[in-house]
């Protein structure tokens, strides 16, 4: 068989269902009621115990580094960074820097120093949010004059440049501030990085690229380049940003352990928005989550959410904030998360500033004593803090997104290729990568057995086999598995046999010949019909083009497809008894199967994979249903489907298998590998039941 290098299909368009509405196969509704978007949030709720929200911080740490195409870390290259342009104020200093965050892509923006004061200092990272021209933002005249007359600002230089207003204050009251310009902002290149229209396409996905995974490692070697500057104290760095910088501070607040307060400010919300950019946005980010939870992980660390009541956070201290705040409590750190509302539309104003300056000041131990209000200063004119002069343009060796694609292809296909195994213990490097990999990816895992809920439909008898019916689900899903089992006077073994066809149409048909072949084989044959075969819920695909972000709030046709194969698997072993299982595939349930079987641990003896795991259709939109978000960051199905290594594997093949054969034979288990371009079901079969 010709394997996938990619199990692919339209991130806008196909995807499962994750609401918690009502679905049964009796009863199928509208396509567009069973999608989760992103004005939902996931319902979290707190944790029962410390250390089971631990795990599922974990979890999430790794949910949020595959979805930015980080797992495994990029190797870090050599920043190269470049100090310069000194401006002058009577206690803070600004200066123009510029680094690679990759080879040839470059971080730009201003660095706030605390002048006349002794070192070490806390350091604060500063994304912004989505302000025209970004860090380089001038309000208007008419938006100076309502900011003030509304009470949002004081001071006519605060309104017109309030995010120079947040650096100048921060580093008087004894902060190095780094602010940084997002992808396609300012100084960060926004004619080769538009900042919405970057790496939007089908093939950046499957690789793992996006403006969300660019910029959230910018954020990352903005961390490293704060930590290498001499007058920085590593262990009281922080960060805060608003709108989207608010999404950019929780997102790092989940994954990066070096920072020790944050401020996200007016951006979390338990329900009403979740970001509505592309760099808040990636396939697999919010499956299963929201913003609420994302935050939640950075529990015991302080952090503070200022928010406002008009945009999206307005109810946030009602939904959201105790959620959080009863995580904080399972660590016995209540007092280490605030938040605060004002009546305001979305913003970083006055108000939210200073409950971030006295915050900072609390837990970054900045010495001040009193309630701080907001110092004057003199602003900079945004021209006069580009990084770009004429004796610094731009780097000769600035890339742009094309040239950044083709070095981020070669650089991730170098790291999967490095993991390729050859004996036991880079089997376990190996897997340490691609488990949790394909376990995001399919946003899936293998259920208890006490997780699944099992409604008997009926038994009857045809020829000594007996017949019954059952809908099967996981109690946490709103949809069920339609299921036939096929019982024969005398069972040897359980045989789930997945396929693209309607169940009823394999049995008790006399022409059903693999079915009636297993049987006649001993076998117990569970019929299913996984999600969008047969009587199961069948998506209406037309009604999914106008949901942003699809991806990232649901799961695909195929990972569904997964899920639902996963959730048969304990209730088979139940079946089964001390009886083995074999796990088979007909028709293009091939890579559903082989997935499921790669997150199913020991509780499948065998799997027969009796279709070719070929290339998927693509349509004339260039579209297709078997969809594996991320799936060439870790080289395809080939890769992915070595960590079925060491269980009995029988398949059709006719190329690609070098990473199973390599998988086999480190694992000391090449015997249990079958593959054979023309076998026939009977003879794959017999190899399994051998």
């Amino acid at each position: 068989m010709r394997y996938l290098p990619l199990l692919i299909a339209s991130l806008p368009l196909f995807a499962l269902a994750a609401g918690d509405k009502t679905l049964t196969a009796e009863k199928s509704r509208d396509r567009t009621e069973l999608l989760r978007t992103l004005h939902e949030g996931s319902h979290f709720k707190p944790y029962p115990d410390k250390a089971a929200w631990q795990k599922r911080a974990a979890y999430l740490r790794e949910q949020v580094l595959i979805s930015a195409g980080l797992w495994p870390m990029p190797e870090k290259s050599p920043l190269n960074a470049v100090i310069h342009g000194r401006i002058e104020r009577e206690d803070y200093t600004i200066e123009k820097v510029y680094f690679e965050s990759y080879p040839g892509f470059y971080v730009t923006g201003n660095l706030y120093r605390p002048k006349g004061k002794p070192g070490p200092f806390p350091a604060i990272l500063s994304p912004h949010g989505h302000w025209n021209n970004g860090r380089l933002y001038e309000a208007p005249d008419d938006e100076v004059k309502n900011q003030i007359a509304n009470g949002w600002e004081k001071d006519a230089d605060a309104a017109r440049y309030p995010m120079q207003a947040r650096c100048a204050s921060l580093a008087k009251l004894g902060s190095i501030v780094f602010f940084y310009d997002m992808v396609g902002f300012a100084d960060s290149d926004p004619e080769h990085f538009p900042h919405r229209a970057t790496y939007r396409d089908l093939d950046s996905d499957l690789h793992g690229l996006s403006v969300f995974g660019l910029q959230t490692w910018d954020s990352i070697r903005s961390l490293d380049f704060l930590e290498s500057l001499p007058d920085v104290d590593r262990k009281r760095i922080a960060i805060t940003g608003a709108s989207g910088g608010g999404t950019q501070t929780f997102v790092m607040m989940t994954i990066d352990d070096r920072l020790a307060a944050a401020a996200p400010v007016n951006m979390i919300s338990a329900g009403d928005h979740q970001g509505g950019c592309v760099c808040e946005n990636n396939s697999l980010l919010r499956i299963g989550t929201d913003n609420v939870e994302l935050a939640a992980t950075f529990a015991p660390k302080p952090f503070i959410h200022p928010t406002a009541t008009g945009d999206w956070t307005k109810d946030f201290l009602e939904k959201g904030f105790p959620e959080i705040q009863a995580t904080y409590k399972l660590f016995g750190a209540e007092a280490n998360v605030e938040s605060m509302r004002q009546k305001a539309p979305h913003n970083y104003n006055l108000h939210a500033r200073e409950a971030v300056y006295n915050f900072f000041n609390k837990h970054l131990k900045l010495g001040h004593e009193g309630v701080i209000t907001e110092p004057k200063f003199v602003p900079v004119k945004p021209q006069d803090l580009s990084v770009w002069d004429a004796e610094h343009p731009r780097p000769k060796n600035a890339v742009d997104a094309a040239g950044l694609k083709k070095w981020w292809v070669e650089m991730t296909a170098r790291q999967i290729e490095a993991l390729k195994p050859t004996d036991a213990e880079s089997l376990k490097r190996f897997r340490a990568v691609m488990e949790p990999a394909l376990r995001h990816m399919a946003a899936t895992e293998l259920p208890a057995f006490e997780d699944i809920n099992i409604e008997s439909k009926g038994e009857s008898t045809k020829d000594g086999i007996i017949v019954r019916e059952f809908m099967v689900r996981r109690r946490s899903d709103s949809h069920s598995i339609p299921v036939t089992v096929c019982e024969p006077p005398k069972s040897t073994g359980v045989s789930l046999y997945i396929s693209d066809c309607k169940r009823n149409s394999r049995f008790p048909q006399a022409d059903s010949s693999d079915t009636i072949r297993l049987l006649h084989a001993g076998q117990t044959v569970i019929l299913a019909d996984v999600y969008g075969i047969g009587d199961a819920v069948h998506p209406n695909l037309a009604a999914t083009q106008s949901v942003e972000f699809l991806a990232g709030y649901n799961r695909t046709i195929l990972t569904q497809r997964v899920h639902d194969i996963l959730t048969l698997v304990p209730w088979s072993k139940t079946l089964a008894g001390k009886r083995p299982i074999n796990l088979f595939a007909y028709g293009s349930m091939g890579p559903a199967c082989i997935l499921a079987r790669s997150l199913s641990g020991d509780m499948i003896s065998g799997t027969a994979i009796m279709s070719n795991l070929s290339d998927p259709q693509i349509n004339a939109n260039g579209l297709s249903h078997l969809e594996l978000p991320h799936s060439l960051r870790y080289g395809g199905i080939g890769p992915i489907s070595a960590l079925c290594a060491p269980s009995n594997l029988t398949l059709r093949a006719s190329t690609g298998s070098e990473w199973l054969k390599a998988a086999y034979d480190a694992a000391g288990a090449p015997d249990r590998l079958h593959i054979e371009r023309d076998a026939k079901p009977e003879e794959m079969l017999r190899w399994l039941s051998r």
